[in-house]
């Protein structure tokens, strides 16, 4: 039988669940709060009625705590519990994913969610919640408008994985939102991916840019020397090459189609440069301001094979670095002698490997100085928005329209089936339908599609 204590405005409820190994009583409470503007007789009813239900529930097994649970304290337990400790194998979730659920739960969700109780929330929970974040200035960068679609579906995401988190726990009995959408979602046509790339024309500028000396024109500047005076700077040039470790950086990025991550984490012996097979199997990131090392991304390894003039240039640069590494002694922080092929390709200067963010400002300065110093106008610049990750949708935009079918597509990329191909690269196949046309009328219509279907012979 449910026990009944006033408590200031609230009731609390005690139920028997049983006894301990040790003979003591466990015991399950909750409150109850009346709403305001209720009578006593409407409290007394509504507190008795709260006291069978309650009683009714824990004589049934179903879990109390997960009641009382806020999203907050689910969050904290979950982080906690799913936090990788450096063993790839055993951890049941990736830093880099790790990192990113704590970053979504920190920045957006619990602010705004984590006060509710976890049995509360419903699908229309994250209804309200999505709604929200496509309001304008809910953006944490600052920027106008709402946050993206993709991102709006991680949370809810992240959301439905701590709830089924929480039922495997004994928290919940099942998780409400699992299964929350899905039929609507199944009747509308799933939303066509839209990449950037680059064209042909633009891809030459861009090659261009990585093999030749830039001349950098600087304008007329005033000084201040320092004793103090100022002094007048007329105008003048410099001359600008990139470095052939970059040069060969952006060549395999284009040729090879891969990520960022994976380029990276390439050592010399990942690369034959007779054959120009490459073997890609592993991939760098940056979580929790450390750099960490995993698998791919599908963790599958691939080999594509990369040209003669990607092989050449690597091979130049595999000497210079050699040479550095003589030149450098003590301060050079990589492998020596027989087991120099287990450098990193791409490194700092003391050999140590790239960081993860420098790729993308070395790609940034290049696109910008060829702008600045050597396109006509902006019809004939790179476009500035453009990312070193643009080059890998670039390869595929390359060999699509050169009819590679997708599941070769896929091989080179590294996805995890051709449906990922197709999806992503939907746009580039459709440009095919008018090549598909024109063969099934050479094919069936040779003498002319128009006189056959009028029927004039």
């Amino acid at each position: 039988m449910a026990s009944i204590r006033k408590r200031g405005a609230s009731y609390q409820i005690t139920v028997s669940n049983g006894r301990r190994p040790d003979g003591s009583q466990i015991l399950e409470t909750k409150t109850y709060t009346p709403e305001p503007g209720m009578t006593q007789r409407q409290i007394e009813k509504a507190v008795e009625e709260c006291a069978l239900d309650f009683e009714r529930a824990v004589k049934a097994g179903k879990s109390i705590k997960g009641e009382r649970l806020t999203l907050l304290q689910l969050a904290n337990q979950f982080l906690d519990d799913m936090e990788p400790a450096g063993d790839p194998e055993n951890d049941a979730m990736a830093l880099t994913t790790w990192s990113a659920y704590r970053s979504s739960l920190r920045q957006r969700i619990i602010p705004r969610l984590g006060h509710l109780k976890i049995a509360n929330i419903t699908p229309k929970t994250l209804k309200d919640y999505s709604k929200e974040l496509r309001q304008d200035g809910s953006r944490m960068d600052g920027k106008p408008g709402g946050l993206a679609e993709s991102s709006i579906t991680k949370d809810c995401a992240i959301i439905s994985s701590l709830l089924s988190y929480a039922v495997g726990e004994g928290l919940l009995p099942i998780n409400p939102i699992i299964y929350s959408g899905k039929q609507k979602r199944s009747k509308k046509a799933p939303k066509e991916y839209k990449v950037d790339y680059l064209t042909l024309e633009q891809v030459q500028w861009l090659l261009w840019a990585l093999d030749s000396p830039i001349q950098l024109k600087h304008k007329a500047h005033d000084r201040v020397h320092k004793n103090g005076k100022t002094y007048h700077v007329p105008e003048y040039t410099t001359t600008w090459q990139l470095s052939l470790m970059w040069r060969a950086y952006f060549y395999l990025a284009l040729f090879a189609g891969d990520r960022r991550g994976e380029n990276i984490s390439l050592t010399w012996e990942d690369i034959d440069l007779d054959t120009g097979t490459v073997n890609i199997s592993k991939s760098t990131a940056y979580a929790e301001r450390q750099i960490v090392h995993k698998s791919t991304k599908t963790n599958r390894s691939r080999m594509p094979v990369v040209p003669p003039i990607v092989t050449n240039v690597l091979r130049q640069w595999k000497n210079e670095q050699k040479q550095r590494c003589l030149e450098q002694g003590s301060y050079w922080k990589g492998y020596r002698g027989k087991q120099f092929d287990k450098n990193y390709i791409f490194i700092q200067e003391d050999g140590k490997q790239v960081h993860p963010s420098t790729p993308y400002h070395q790609f940034k300065r290049i696109i910008q100085i060829y702008n600045q110093n050597v396109a006509q106008d902006e019809e004939h610049q790179i476009p500035p928005s453009t990312t070193p990750h643009d080059l890998r949708h670039t390869a595929a935009s390359i060999l699509i329209s050169n009819n590679m079918d997708p599941r070769s597509v896929a091989g080179v990329l590294g996805h995890s089936n051709a449906t990922t191909t197709l999806n992503i690269y939907s746009y580039f196949f459709k440009t095919k339908n008018q090549e598909a046309a024109d063969i099934m009328a050479g094919a069936l219509c040779p003498d002319g599609a128009t006189s056959r279907a009028s029927g004039i012979d």
